[in-house]
């Protein structure tokens, strides 16, 4: 799983490179699967909360799960947010002036869950730090865990989760169908000074659409850990491997689709629904064949894994790193020419990124906890990284 969160991230900094190193049809493509990666950030995040935090809401008192899995979240994600928006904060101070309103929404990471700040999205007031929405969104599934799970703790049936996973896709489906066919009606009563670029913030970047990618993470570490102690059969093997490599394809499909999109008139709607059921079905599958049948060992090797470990801080700072990737960039580079390029990108980004989790993120996450009082992270750092615990 620490693989598939280099994956994410990586994915998400190429779509968005893409677009500062050509202005073209290519760009526009490749851009598109920026919104794939987040997807998978969601479904992933399900996935590995419910595995590692699940059981200690049926186990441990109530008030003794929830301080564990709080201070868990904060140090995780806190540092280093708070590092990357009061450097770019004071940046912006000092240079051209910002707007501050909004700043306590983003140090709070609650400023995707409101539309919008006068007549301008409240994630976009500060424009640097657009793309801490999904962290905003994320904490939004924090806070959504502890519910899920004493909703859910008596699940423990594969035919119940598996209907429950089916029932959640349906919601999912409404939801969208509801958001792109009554969401103008609703952003004019809620927040009217938008107009319609209010459906980019409703559909896109505020955290309730995106609800039941996060359970659908849920429901596929549920069947995962129904599956982890039976033995696997040949036949389910081979199941297993046609249904993975279909959910990769699936996924291939899908920033063709997304790019097509804008053509279909009154089908884009059905392909939006369409596209994102793919996505979480296609996710769902790929993390309990990867996880329980071993598919995609390459997520296994060093170079992955160390940039899964770094991939919070590689998407935190990949916005500020695209300049490198365009010294000496002609207007429209030759598509070999920006294929590497991409790759330099995405380069210069996951080096930063350890040095900084090196030397922020993991150190601060691990005296955070510590001071805390709750039980220390899995070893990812040598001890000589790491700060002094408080007393």
């Amino acid at each position: 799983m620490t693989g598939l969160r280099f994956v994410a991230a990586a994915t998400v900094a190429v779509g968005h490179g893409a677009l500062s190193l050509r202005q073209d049809w290519l760009s526009q493509l490749v851009a598109q699967i920026s919104s794939v990666g987040m997807t998978l950030f969601f479904v992933l995040s399900g996935f590995v909360l419910w595995l590692n935090y699940a059981a200690s809401f049926r186990t441990m008192p109530l008030s003794g799960a929830l301080r564990e899995f709080a201070v868990a979240r904060f140090a995780r994600l806190y540092p280093m947010y708070a590092v990357v928006v009061l450097g770019i904060v004071g940046y912006l101070m000092v240079s051209r002036g910002v707007d501050l309103r909004s700043l306590g929404f983003i140090l709070t990471m609650t400023q995707a869950w409101f539309p919008a700040l006068g007549a301008t999205m409240m994630v976009a007031v500060v424009a640097s730090l657009r793309h801490l929405w999904s962290i905003s969104v994320e904490l939004f599934f924090y806070l959504l865990f502890p519910l899920a799970c004493f909703g859910l703790r008596r699940v423990d049936r594969p035919p119940m989760i598996a209907l429950l996973a089916l029932l959640n896709l349906l919601v999912f489906a409404v939801a969208i169908w509801a958001s792109f066919s009554h969401g103008t009606a609703l952003l004019r009563a809620i927040a009217p000074s938008l107009g319609d670029g209010g459906m980019q913030w409703l559909t896109y970047y505020s955290p309730y659409l995106h609800i039941s990618q996060f359970l659908a993470g849920c429901f596929a570490a549920m069947a995962y850990m129904q599956l982890e102690t039976r033995k696997i059969g040949e036949r389910e093997q081979a199941v297993v491997a046609v249904l993975f490599w279909l959910s990769v394809a699936g996924l291939l499909a899908v920033p063709v689709a997304l790019f097509l999109q804008p053509g279909w008139g009154d089908f884009a709607v059905w392909i939006e629904i369409s596209v994102r059921l793919v996505e979480v079905i296609c996710f769902s599958v790929i993390l309990v064949a990867a996880s329980r049948y071993g598919h995609a060992g390459f997520l296994a090797t060093r170079a992955v894994v160390v940039g899964g470990e770094c991939s919070y801080s590689i998407y935190l700072l990949h916005p500020f790193l695209i300049r490198p990737a365009m010294i000496g960039n002609p207007d429209i580079p030759s598509v070999v020419e920006f294929v590497l390029r991409l790759g330099l990108y995405v380069a210069i980004i996951t080096a930063v990124a350890w040095v900084t989790y090196t030397m922020i993120e993991a150190p601060c996450r691990a005296w955070l906890r510590g001071a805390l009082g709750t039980s220390a992270p899995r070893e990812v750092l040598p001890a000589r990284w790491r700060l002094p615990l408080a007393p």
